[in-house]
C-alpha cells in the first residue's frame, strides 16, 4: 500500500537534504544557537553512513560510529526528520517527504542539497540487475547483499570480477583477495589500472595488487553484464560467481527531476558560492555538486572535501541571511589515499589534486589511511563539540581548470569514483 499523505507541513529558515559528511557538517555548522536559525536536517537513514568504510563492509558488518542521529544531534538546535525524500519542489520551496507510512512536506528559505551519491549504472546492459555495488542500504545488490553472497562462496575458488579500475574498484578487488586468498579476482579496466592519477601512483596500485594475487586485465570497456558473464566491447567474454561493478558515479535524480541544472552524472551545476547556477536559494555540496566557476575544476569528491563543503556552504546560507558576502569556495585536500586490502597507496596532492614528491605504499600507508579515515570523522566531532570551529584549509586551486574535466556548461562526461580523504 502506497504511503497516505499527512496535513504535516512545517517552514525552516534552512533545509538540509542528507546526512552524509557534507550534510551533516553543513547542519551542525547551521546549529550555531546565536543564528538563531530553525534548520531541519533530513535523512534516509537513523545512523550516519561512513561511505569510505563501506569496501570493509564487504567482509564484516561495519559498527556505524554515529548509530543515531536523532541522539547526536538531541543537544543541538537541528532538528532531525527521518525520511526519505521523494521530490523537490524549487519554485515553492517545498520537499516532499516520506516518513513510514505517510508523506509530509516541509518549507525552506534555503536548503543544502547533500545527497551525495551512488555507483552508476545506466549505461552499461545489466549492470543493475546482475552486479553488486559498494552502495549503502539493504538492497538486494548493495554492500550488504555483496557480503552475505561472498561469505556463501568462501572457502572455494569463485571466480569474483571487479569492473572499473579506479579507486572504487582497486578497493573493493583488494578487500576481497586479502580476505579470501582463495578466490580467483580480477579487476577489468576501460584502460589500464591505476591509471587515473600520476604513472608512480599506478605503478603502486599494480605492483600490491599484484602482490595480492589479483588478476589485471586491460584495455577492456565492458559493453554487457550477464547473470554468468562480463562481456567486453571487443567480445571478450569472462565468467564470473560475483561481478561488483564500479566503474563511476551519479547523484541521486532528484536535482534533474526538480528541473535544476545538473551535469551528465546528475551533479548539481554551481558557482564557486555552491549555489545552484539555475536556482540560487538552493546550495549543494559534496558528490551532489559540480562547482563550475574562475576558481578551477571541480573538486575531486572524497569524504573531507564534502566535509569541507557542507562548512562552506552553511556559512553562505548564514551570511545571505545576515546580508553579507564571503569569499569564493576554492579548495582541494593536502593528499589521498587508496586502500589495496592489507595495503594502501598514500600520496600528497597539489592544487588541483595531481599526486607530488612520493607515494607510499604497502601495509604503512594502509595504516595511515585508516588514520585519516578516523580523522574526518573527528573533523565533524569537533564541529558538534564546538560550533563554528571549523574552517575550510588546504589548497586553494589555479584559475586553469584540469585537463579532461568539463567546460563552463557542465556539459563534459566525467567518471570519478570516490576515493579516500
Amino acid at each position: 500500500m502506497s504511503p497516505s499523505p499527512t496535513s504535516t507541513y512545517e517552514t525552516y529558515d534552512i533545509v538540509v537534504l542528507g546526512a552524509g559528511y557534507a550534510g551533516l557538517m553543513a547542519a551542525l555548522r547551521l546549529g550555531r544557537r546565536q543564528l538563531g536559525l530553525r534548520v531541519a536536517l533530513i535523512n534516509a537513514e537513523e545512523h550516519f553512513v561512513e561511505r569510505v568504510r563501506l569496501q570493509e563492509s564487504m567482509v564484516a558488518p561495519v559498527k556505524p560510529r554515529i548509530a543515531n542521529l536523532s541522539a547526536y544531534l538531541a543537544k543541538t538546535p537541528v532538528e532531525f526528520i527521518h525520511a526519505r525524500v521523494l521530490s523537490l519542489d524549487p519554485v515553492h520551496n517545498k520537499v516532499h517527504l516520506e516518513t513510514g507510512e505517510s508523506t509530509r512536506e516541509v518549507g525552506f528559505t534555503q536548503l543544502i542539497y547533500a545527497l551525495g551519491s551512488h555507483v552508476d549504472t545506466d549505461n552499461v546492459p545489466g549492470a543493475l540487475q546482475h552486479a553488486f555495488r559498494l552502495d549503502p542500504g539493504d538492497g538486494p545488490r548493495s554492500a550488504a547483499a555483496l557480503r552475505v553472497v561472498l561469505h556463501q562462496l568462501a572457502g572455494g575458488p569463485a571466480r569474483i570480477l571487479a569492473v572499473g579500475g579506479g579507486p572504487l574498484s582497486i578497493e573493493a578487488a583488494g578487500e576481497v583477495k586479502t580476505t579470501w586468498p582463495d578466490m580467483d579476482v580480477t579487476l577489468v579496466s576501460g584502460t589500464r589500472a591505476g591509471d587515473f592519477t600520476s604513472d608512480k601512483v599506478q605503478a603502486v596500485l599494480r605492483r600490491d595488487l599484484t602482490r595480492l594475487g589479483v588478476a589485471l586485465v586491460d584495455d577492456e570497456r565492458v559493453s554487457e553484464i550477464t547473470a554468468s558473464e562480463v562481456v567486453t566491447a571487443n567480445g571478450r567474454r569472462f565468467t564470473h560467481d560475483v561481478c561488483i561493478w564500479a566503474a563511476g558515479m551519479r547523484a541521486p535524480a532528484i536535482a534533474r527531476q526538480a528541473g535544476l541544472t545538473v551535469n551528465t552524472q546528475d551533479r548539481v551545476v554551481v558557482d564557486t558560492d555552491l549555489r545552484s547556477v539555475s536556482h540560487p536559494s538552493i546550495l549543494a555540496v559534496g558528490d551532489s555538486a559540480y562547482p563550475n566557476g574562475s576558481t578551477g575544476a571541480p573538486f575531486r569528491p572524497s569524504a573531507l572535501t564534502a566535509a569541507v563543503s557542507g562548512v562552506y556552504a552553511a556559512e553562505q546560507a548564514a551570511a545571505r541571511v545576515a546580508g553579507r558576502a564571503i569569499r569564493p569556495f576554492s579548495f582541494s585536500t593536502f593528499a589521498q589515499a587508496i586502500a589495496v586490502g592489507r595495503f594502501a597507496a598514500l600520496f600528497p596532492l597539489d592544487a588541483n589534486d595531481h599526486p607530488v614528491l612520493f607515494v607510499m605504499g604497502g601495509r604503512s600507508a594502509r595504516w595511515l589511511r585508516d588514520i585519516l579515515v578516523w580523522l574526518v570523522l573527528h573533523f565533524i566531532t569537533f564541529e558538534r563539540l564546538v560550533p563554528g570551529v571549523q574552517t575550510w584549509p588546504g589548497h586553494k586551486r589555479s584559475a586553469a581548470p584540469v585537463a579532461g574535466e568539463a567546460g563552463n556548461d557542465g556539459s563534459a562526461l566525467v567518471r570519478r569514483e570516490r576515493s579516500m580523504p
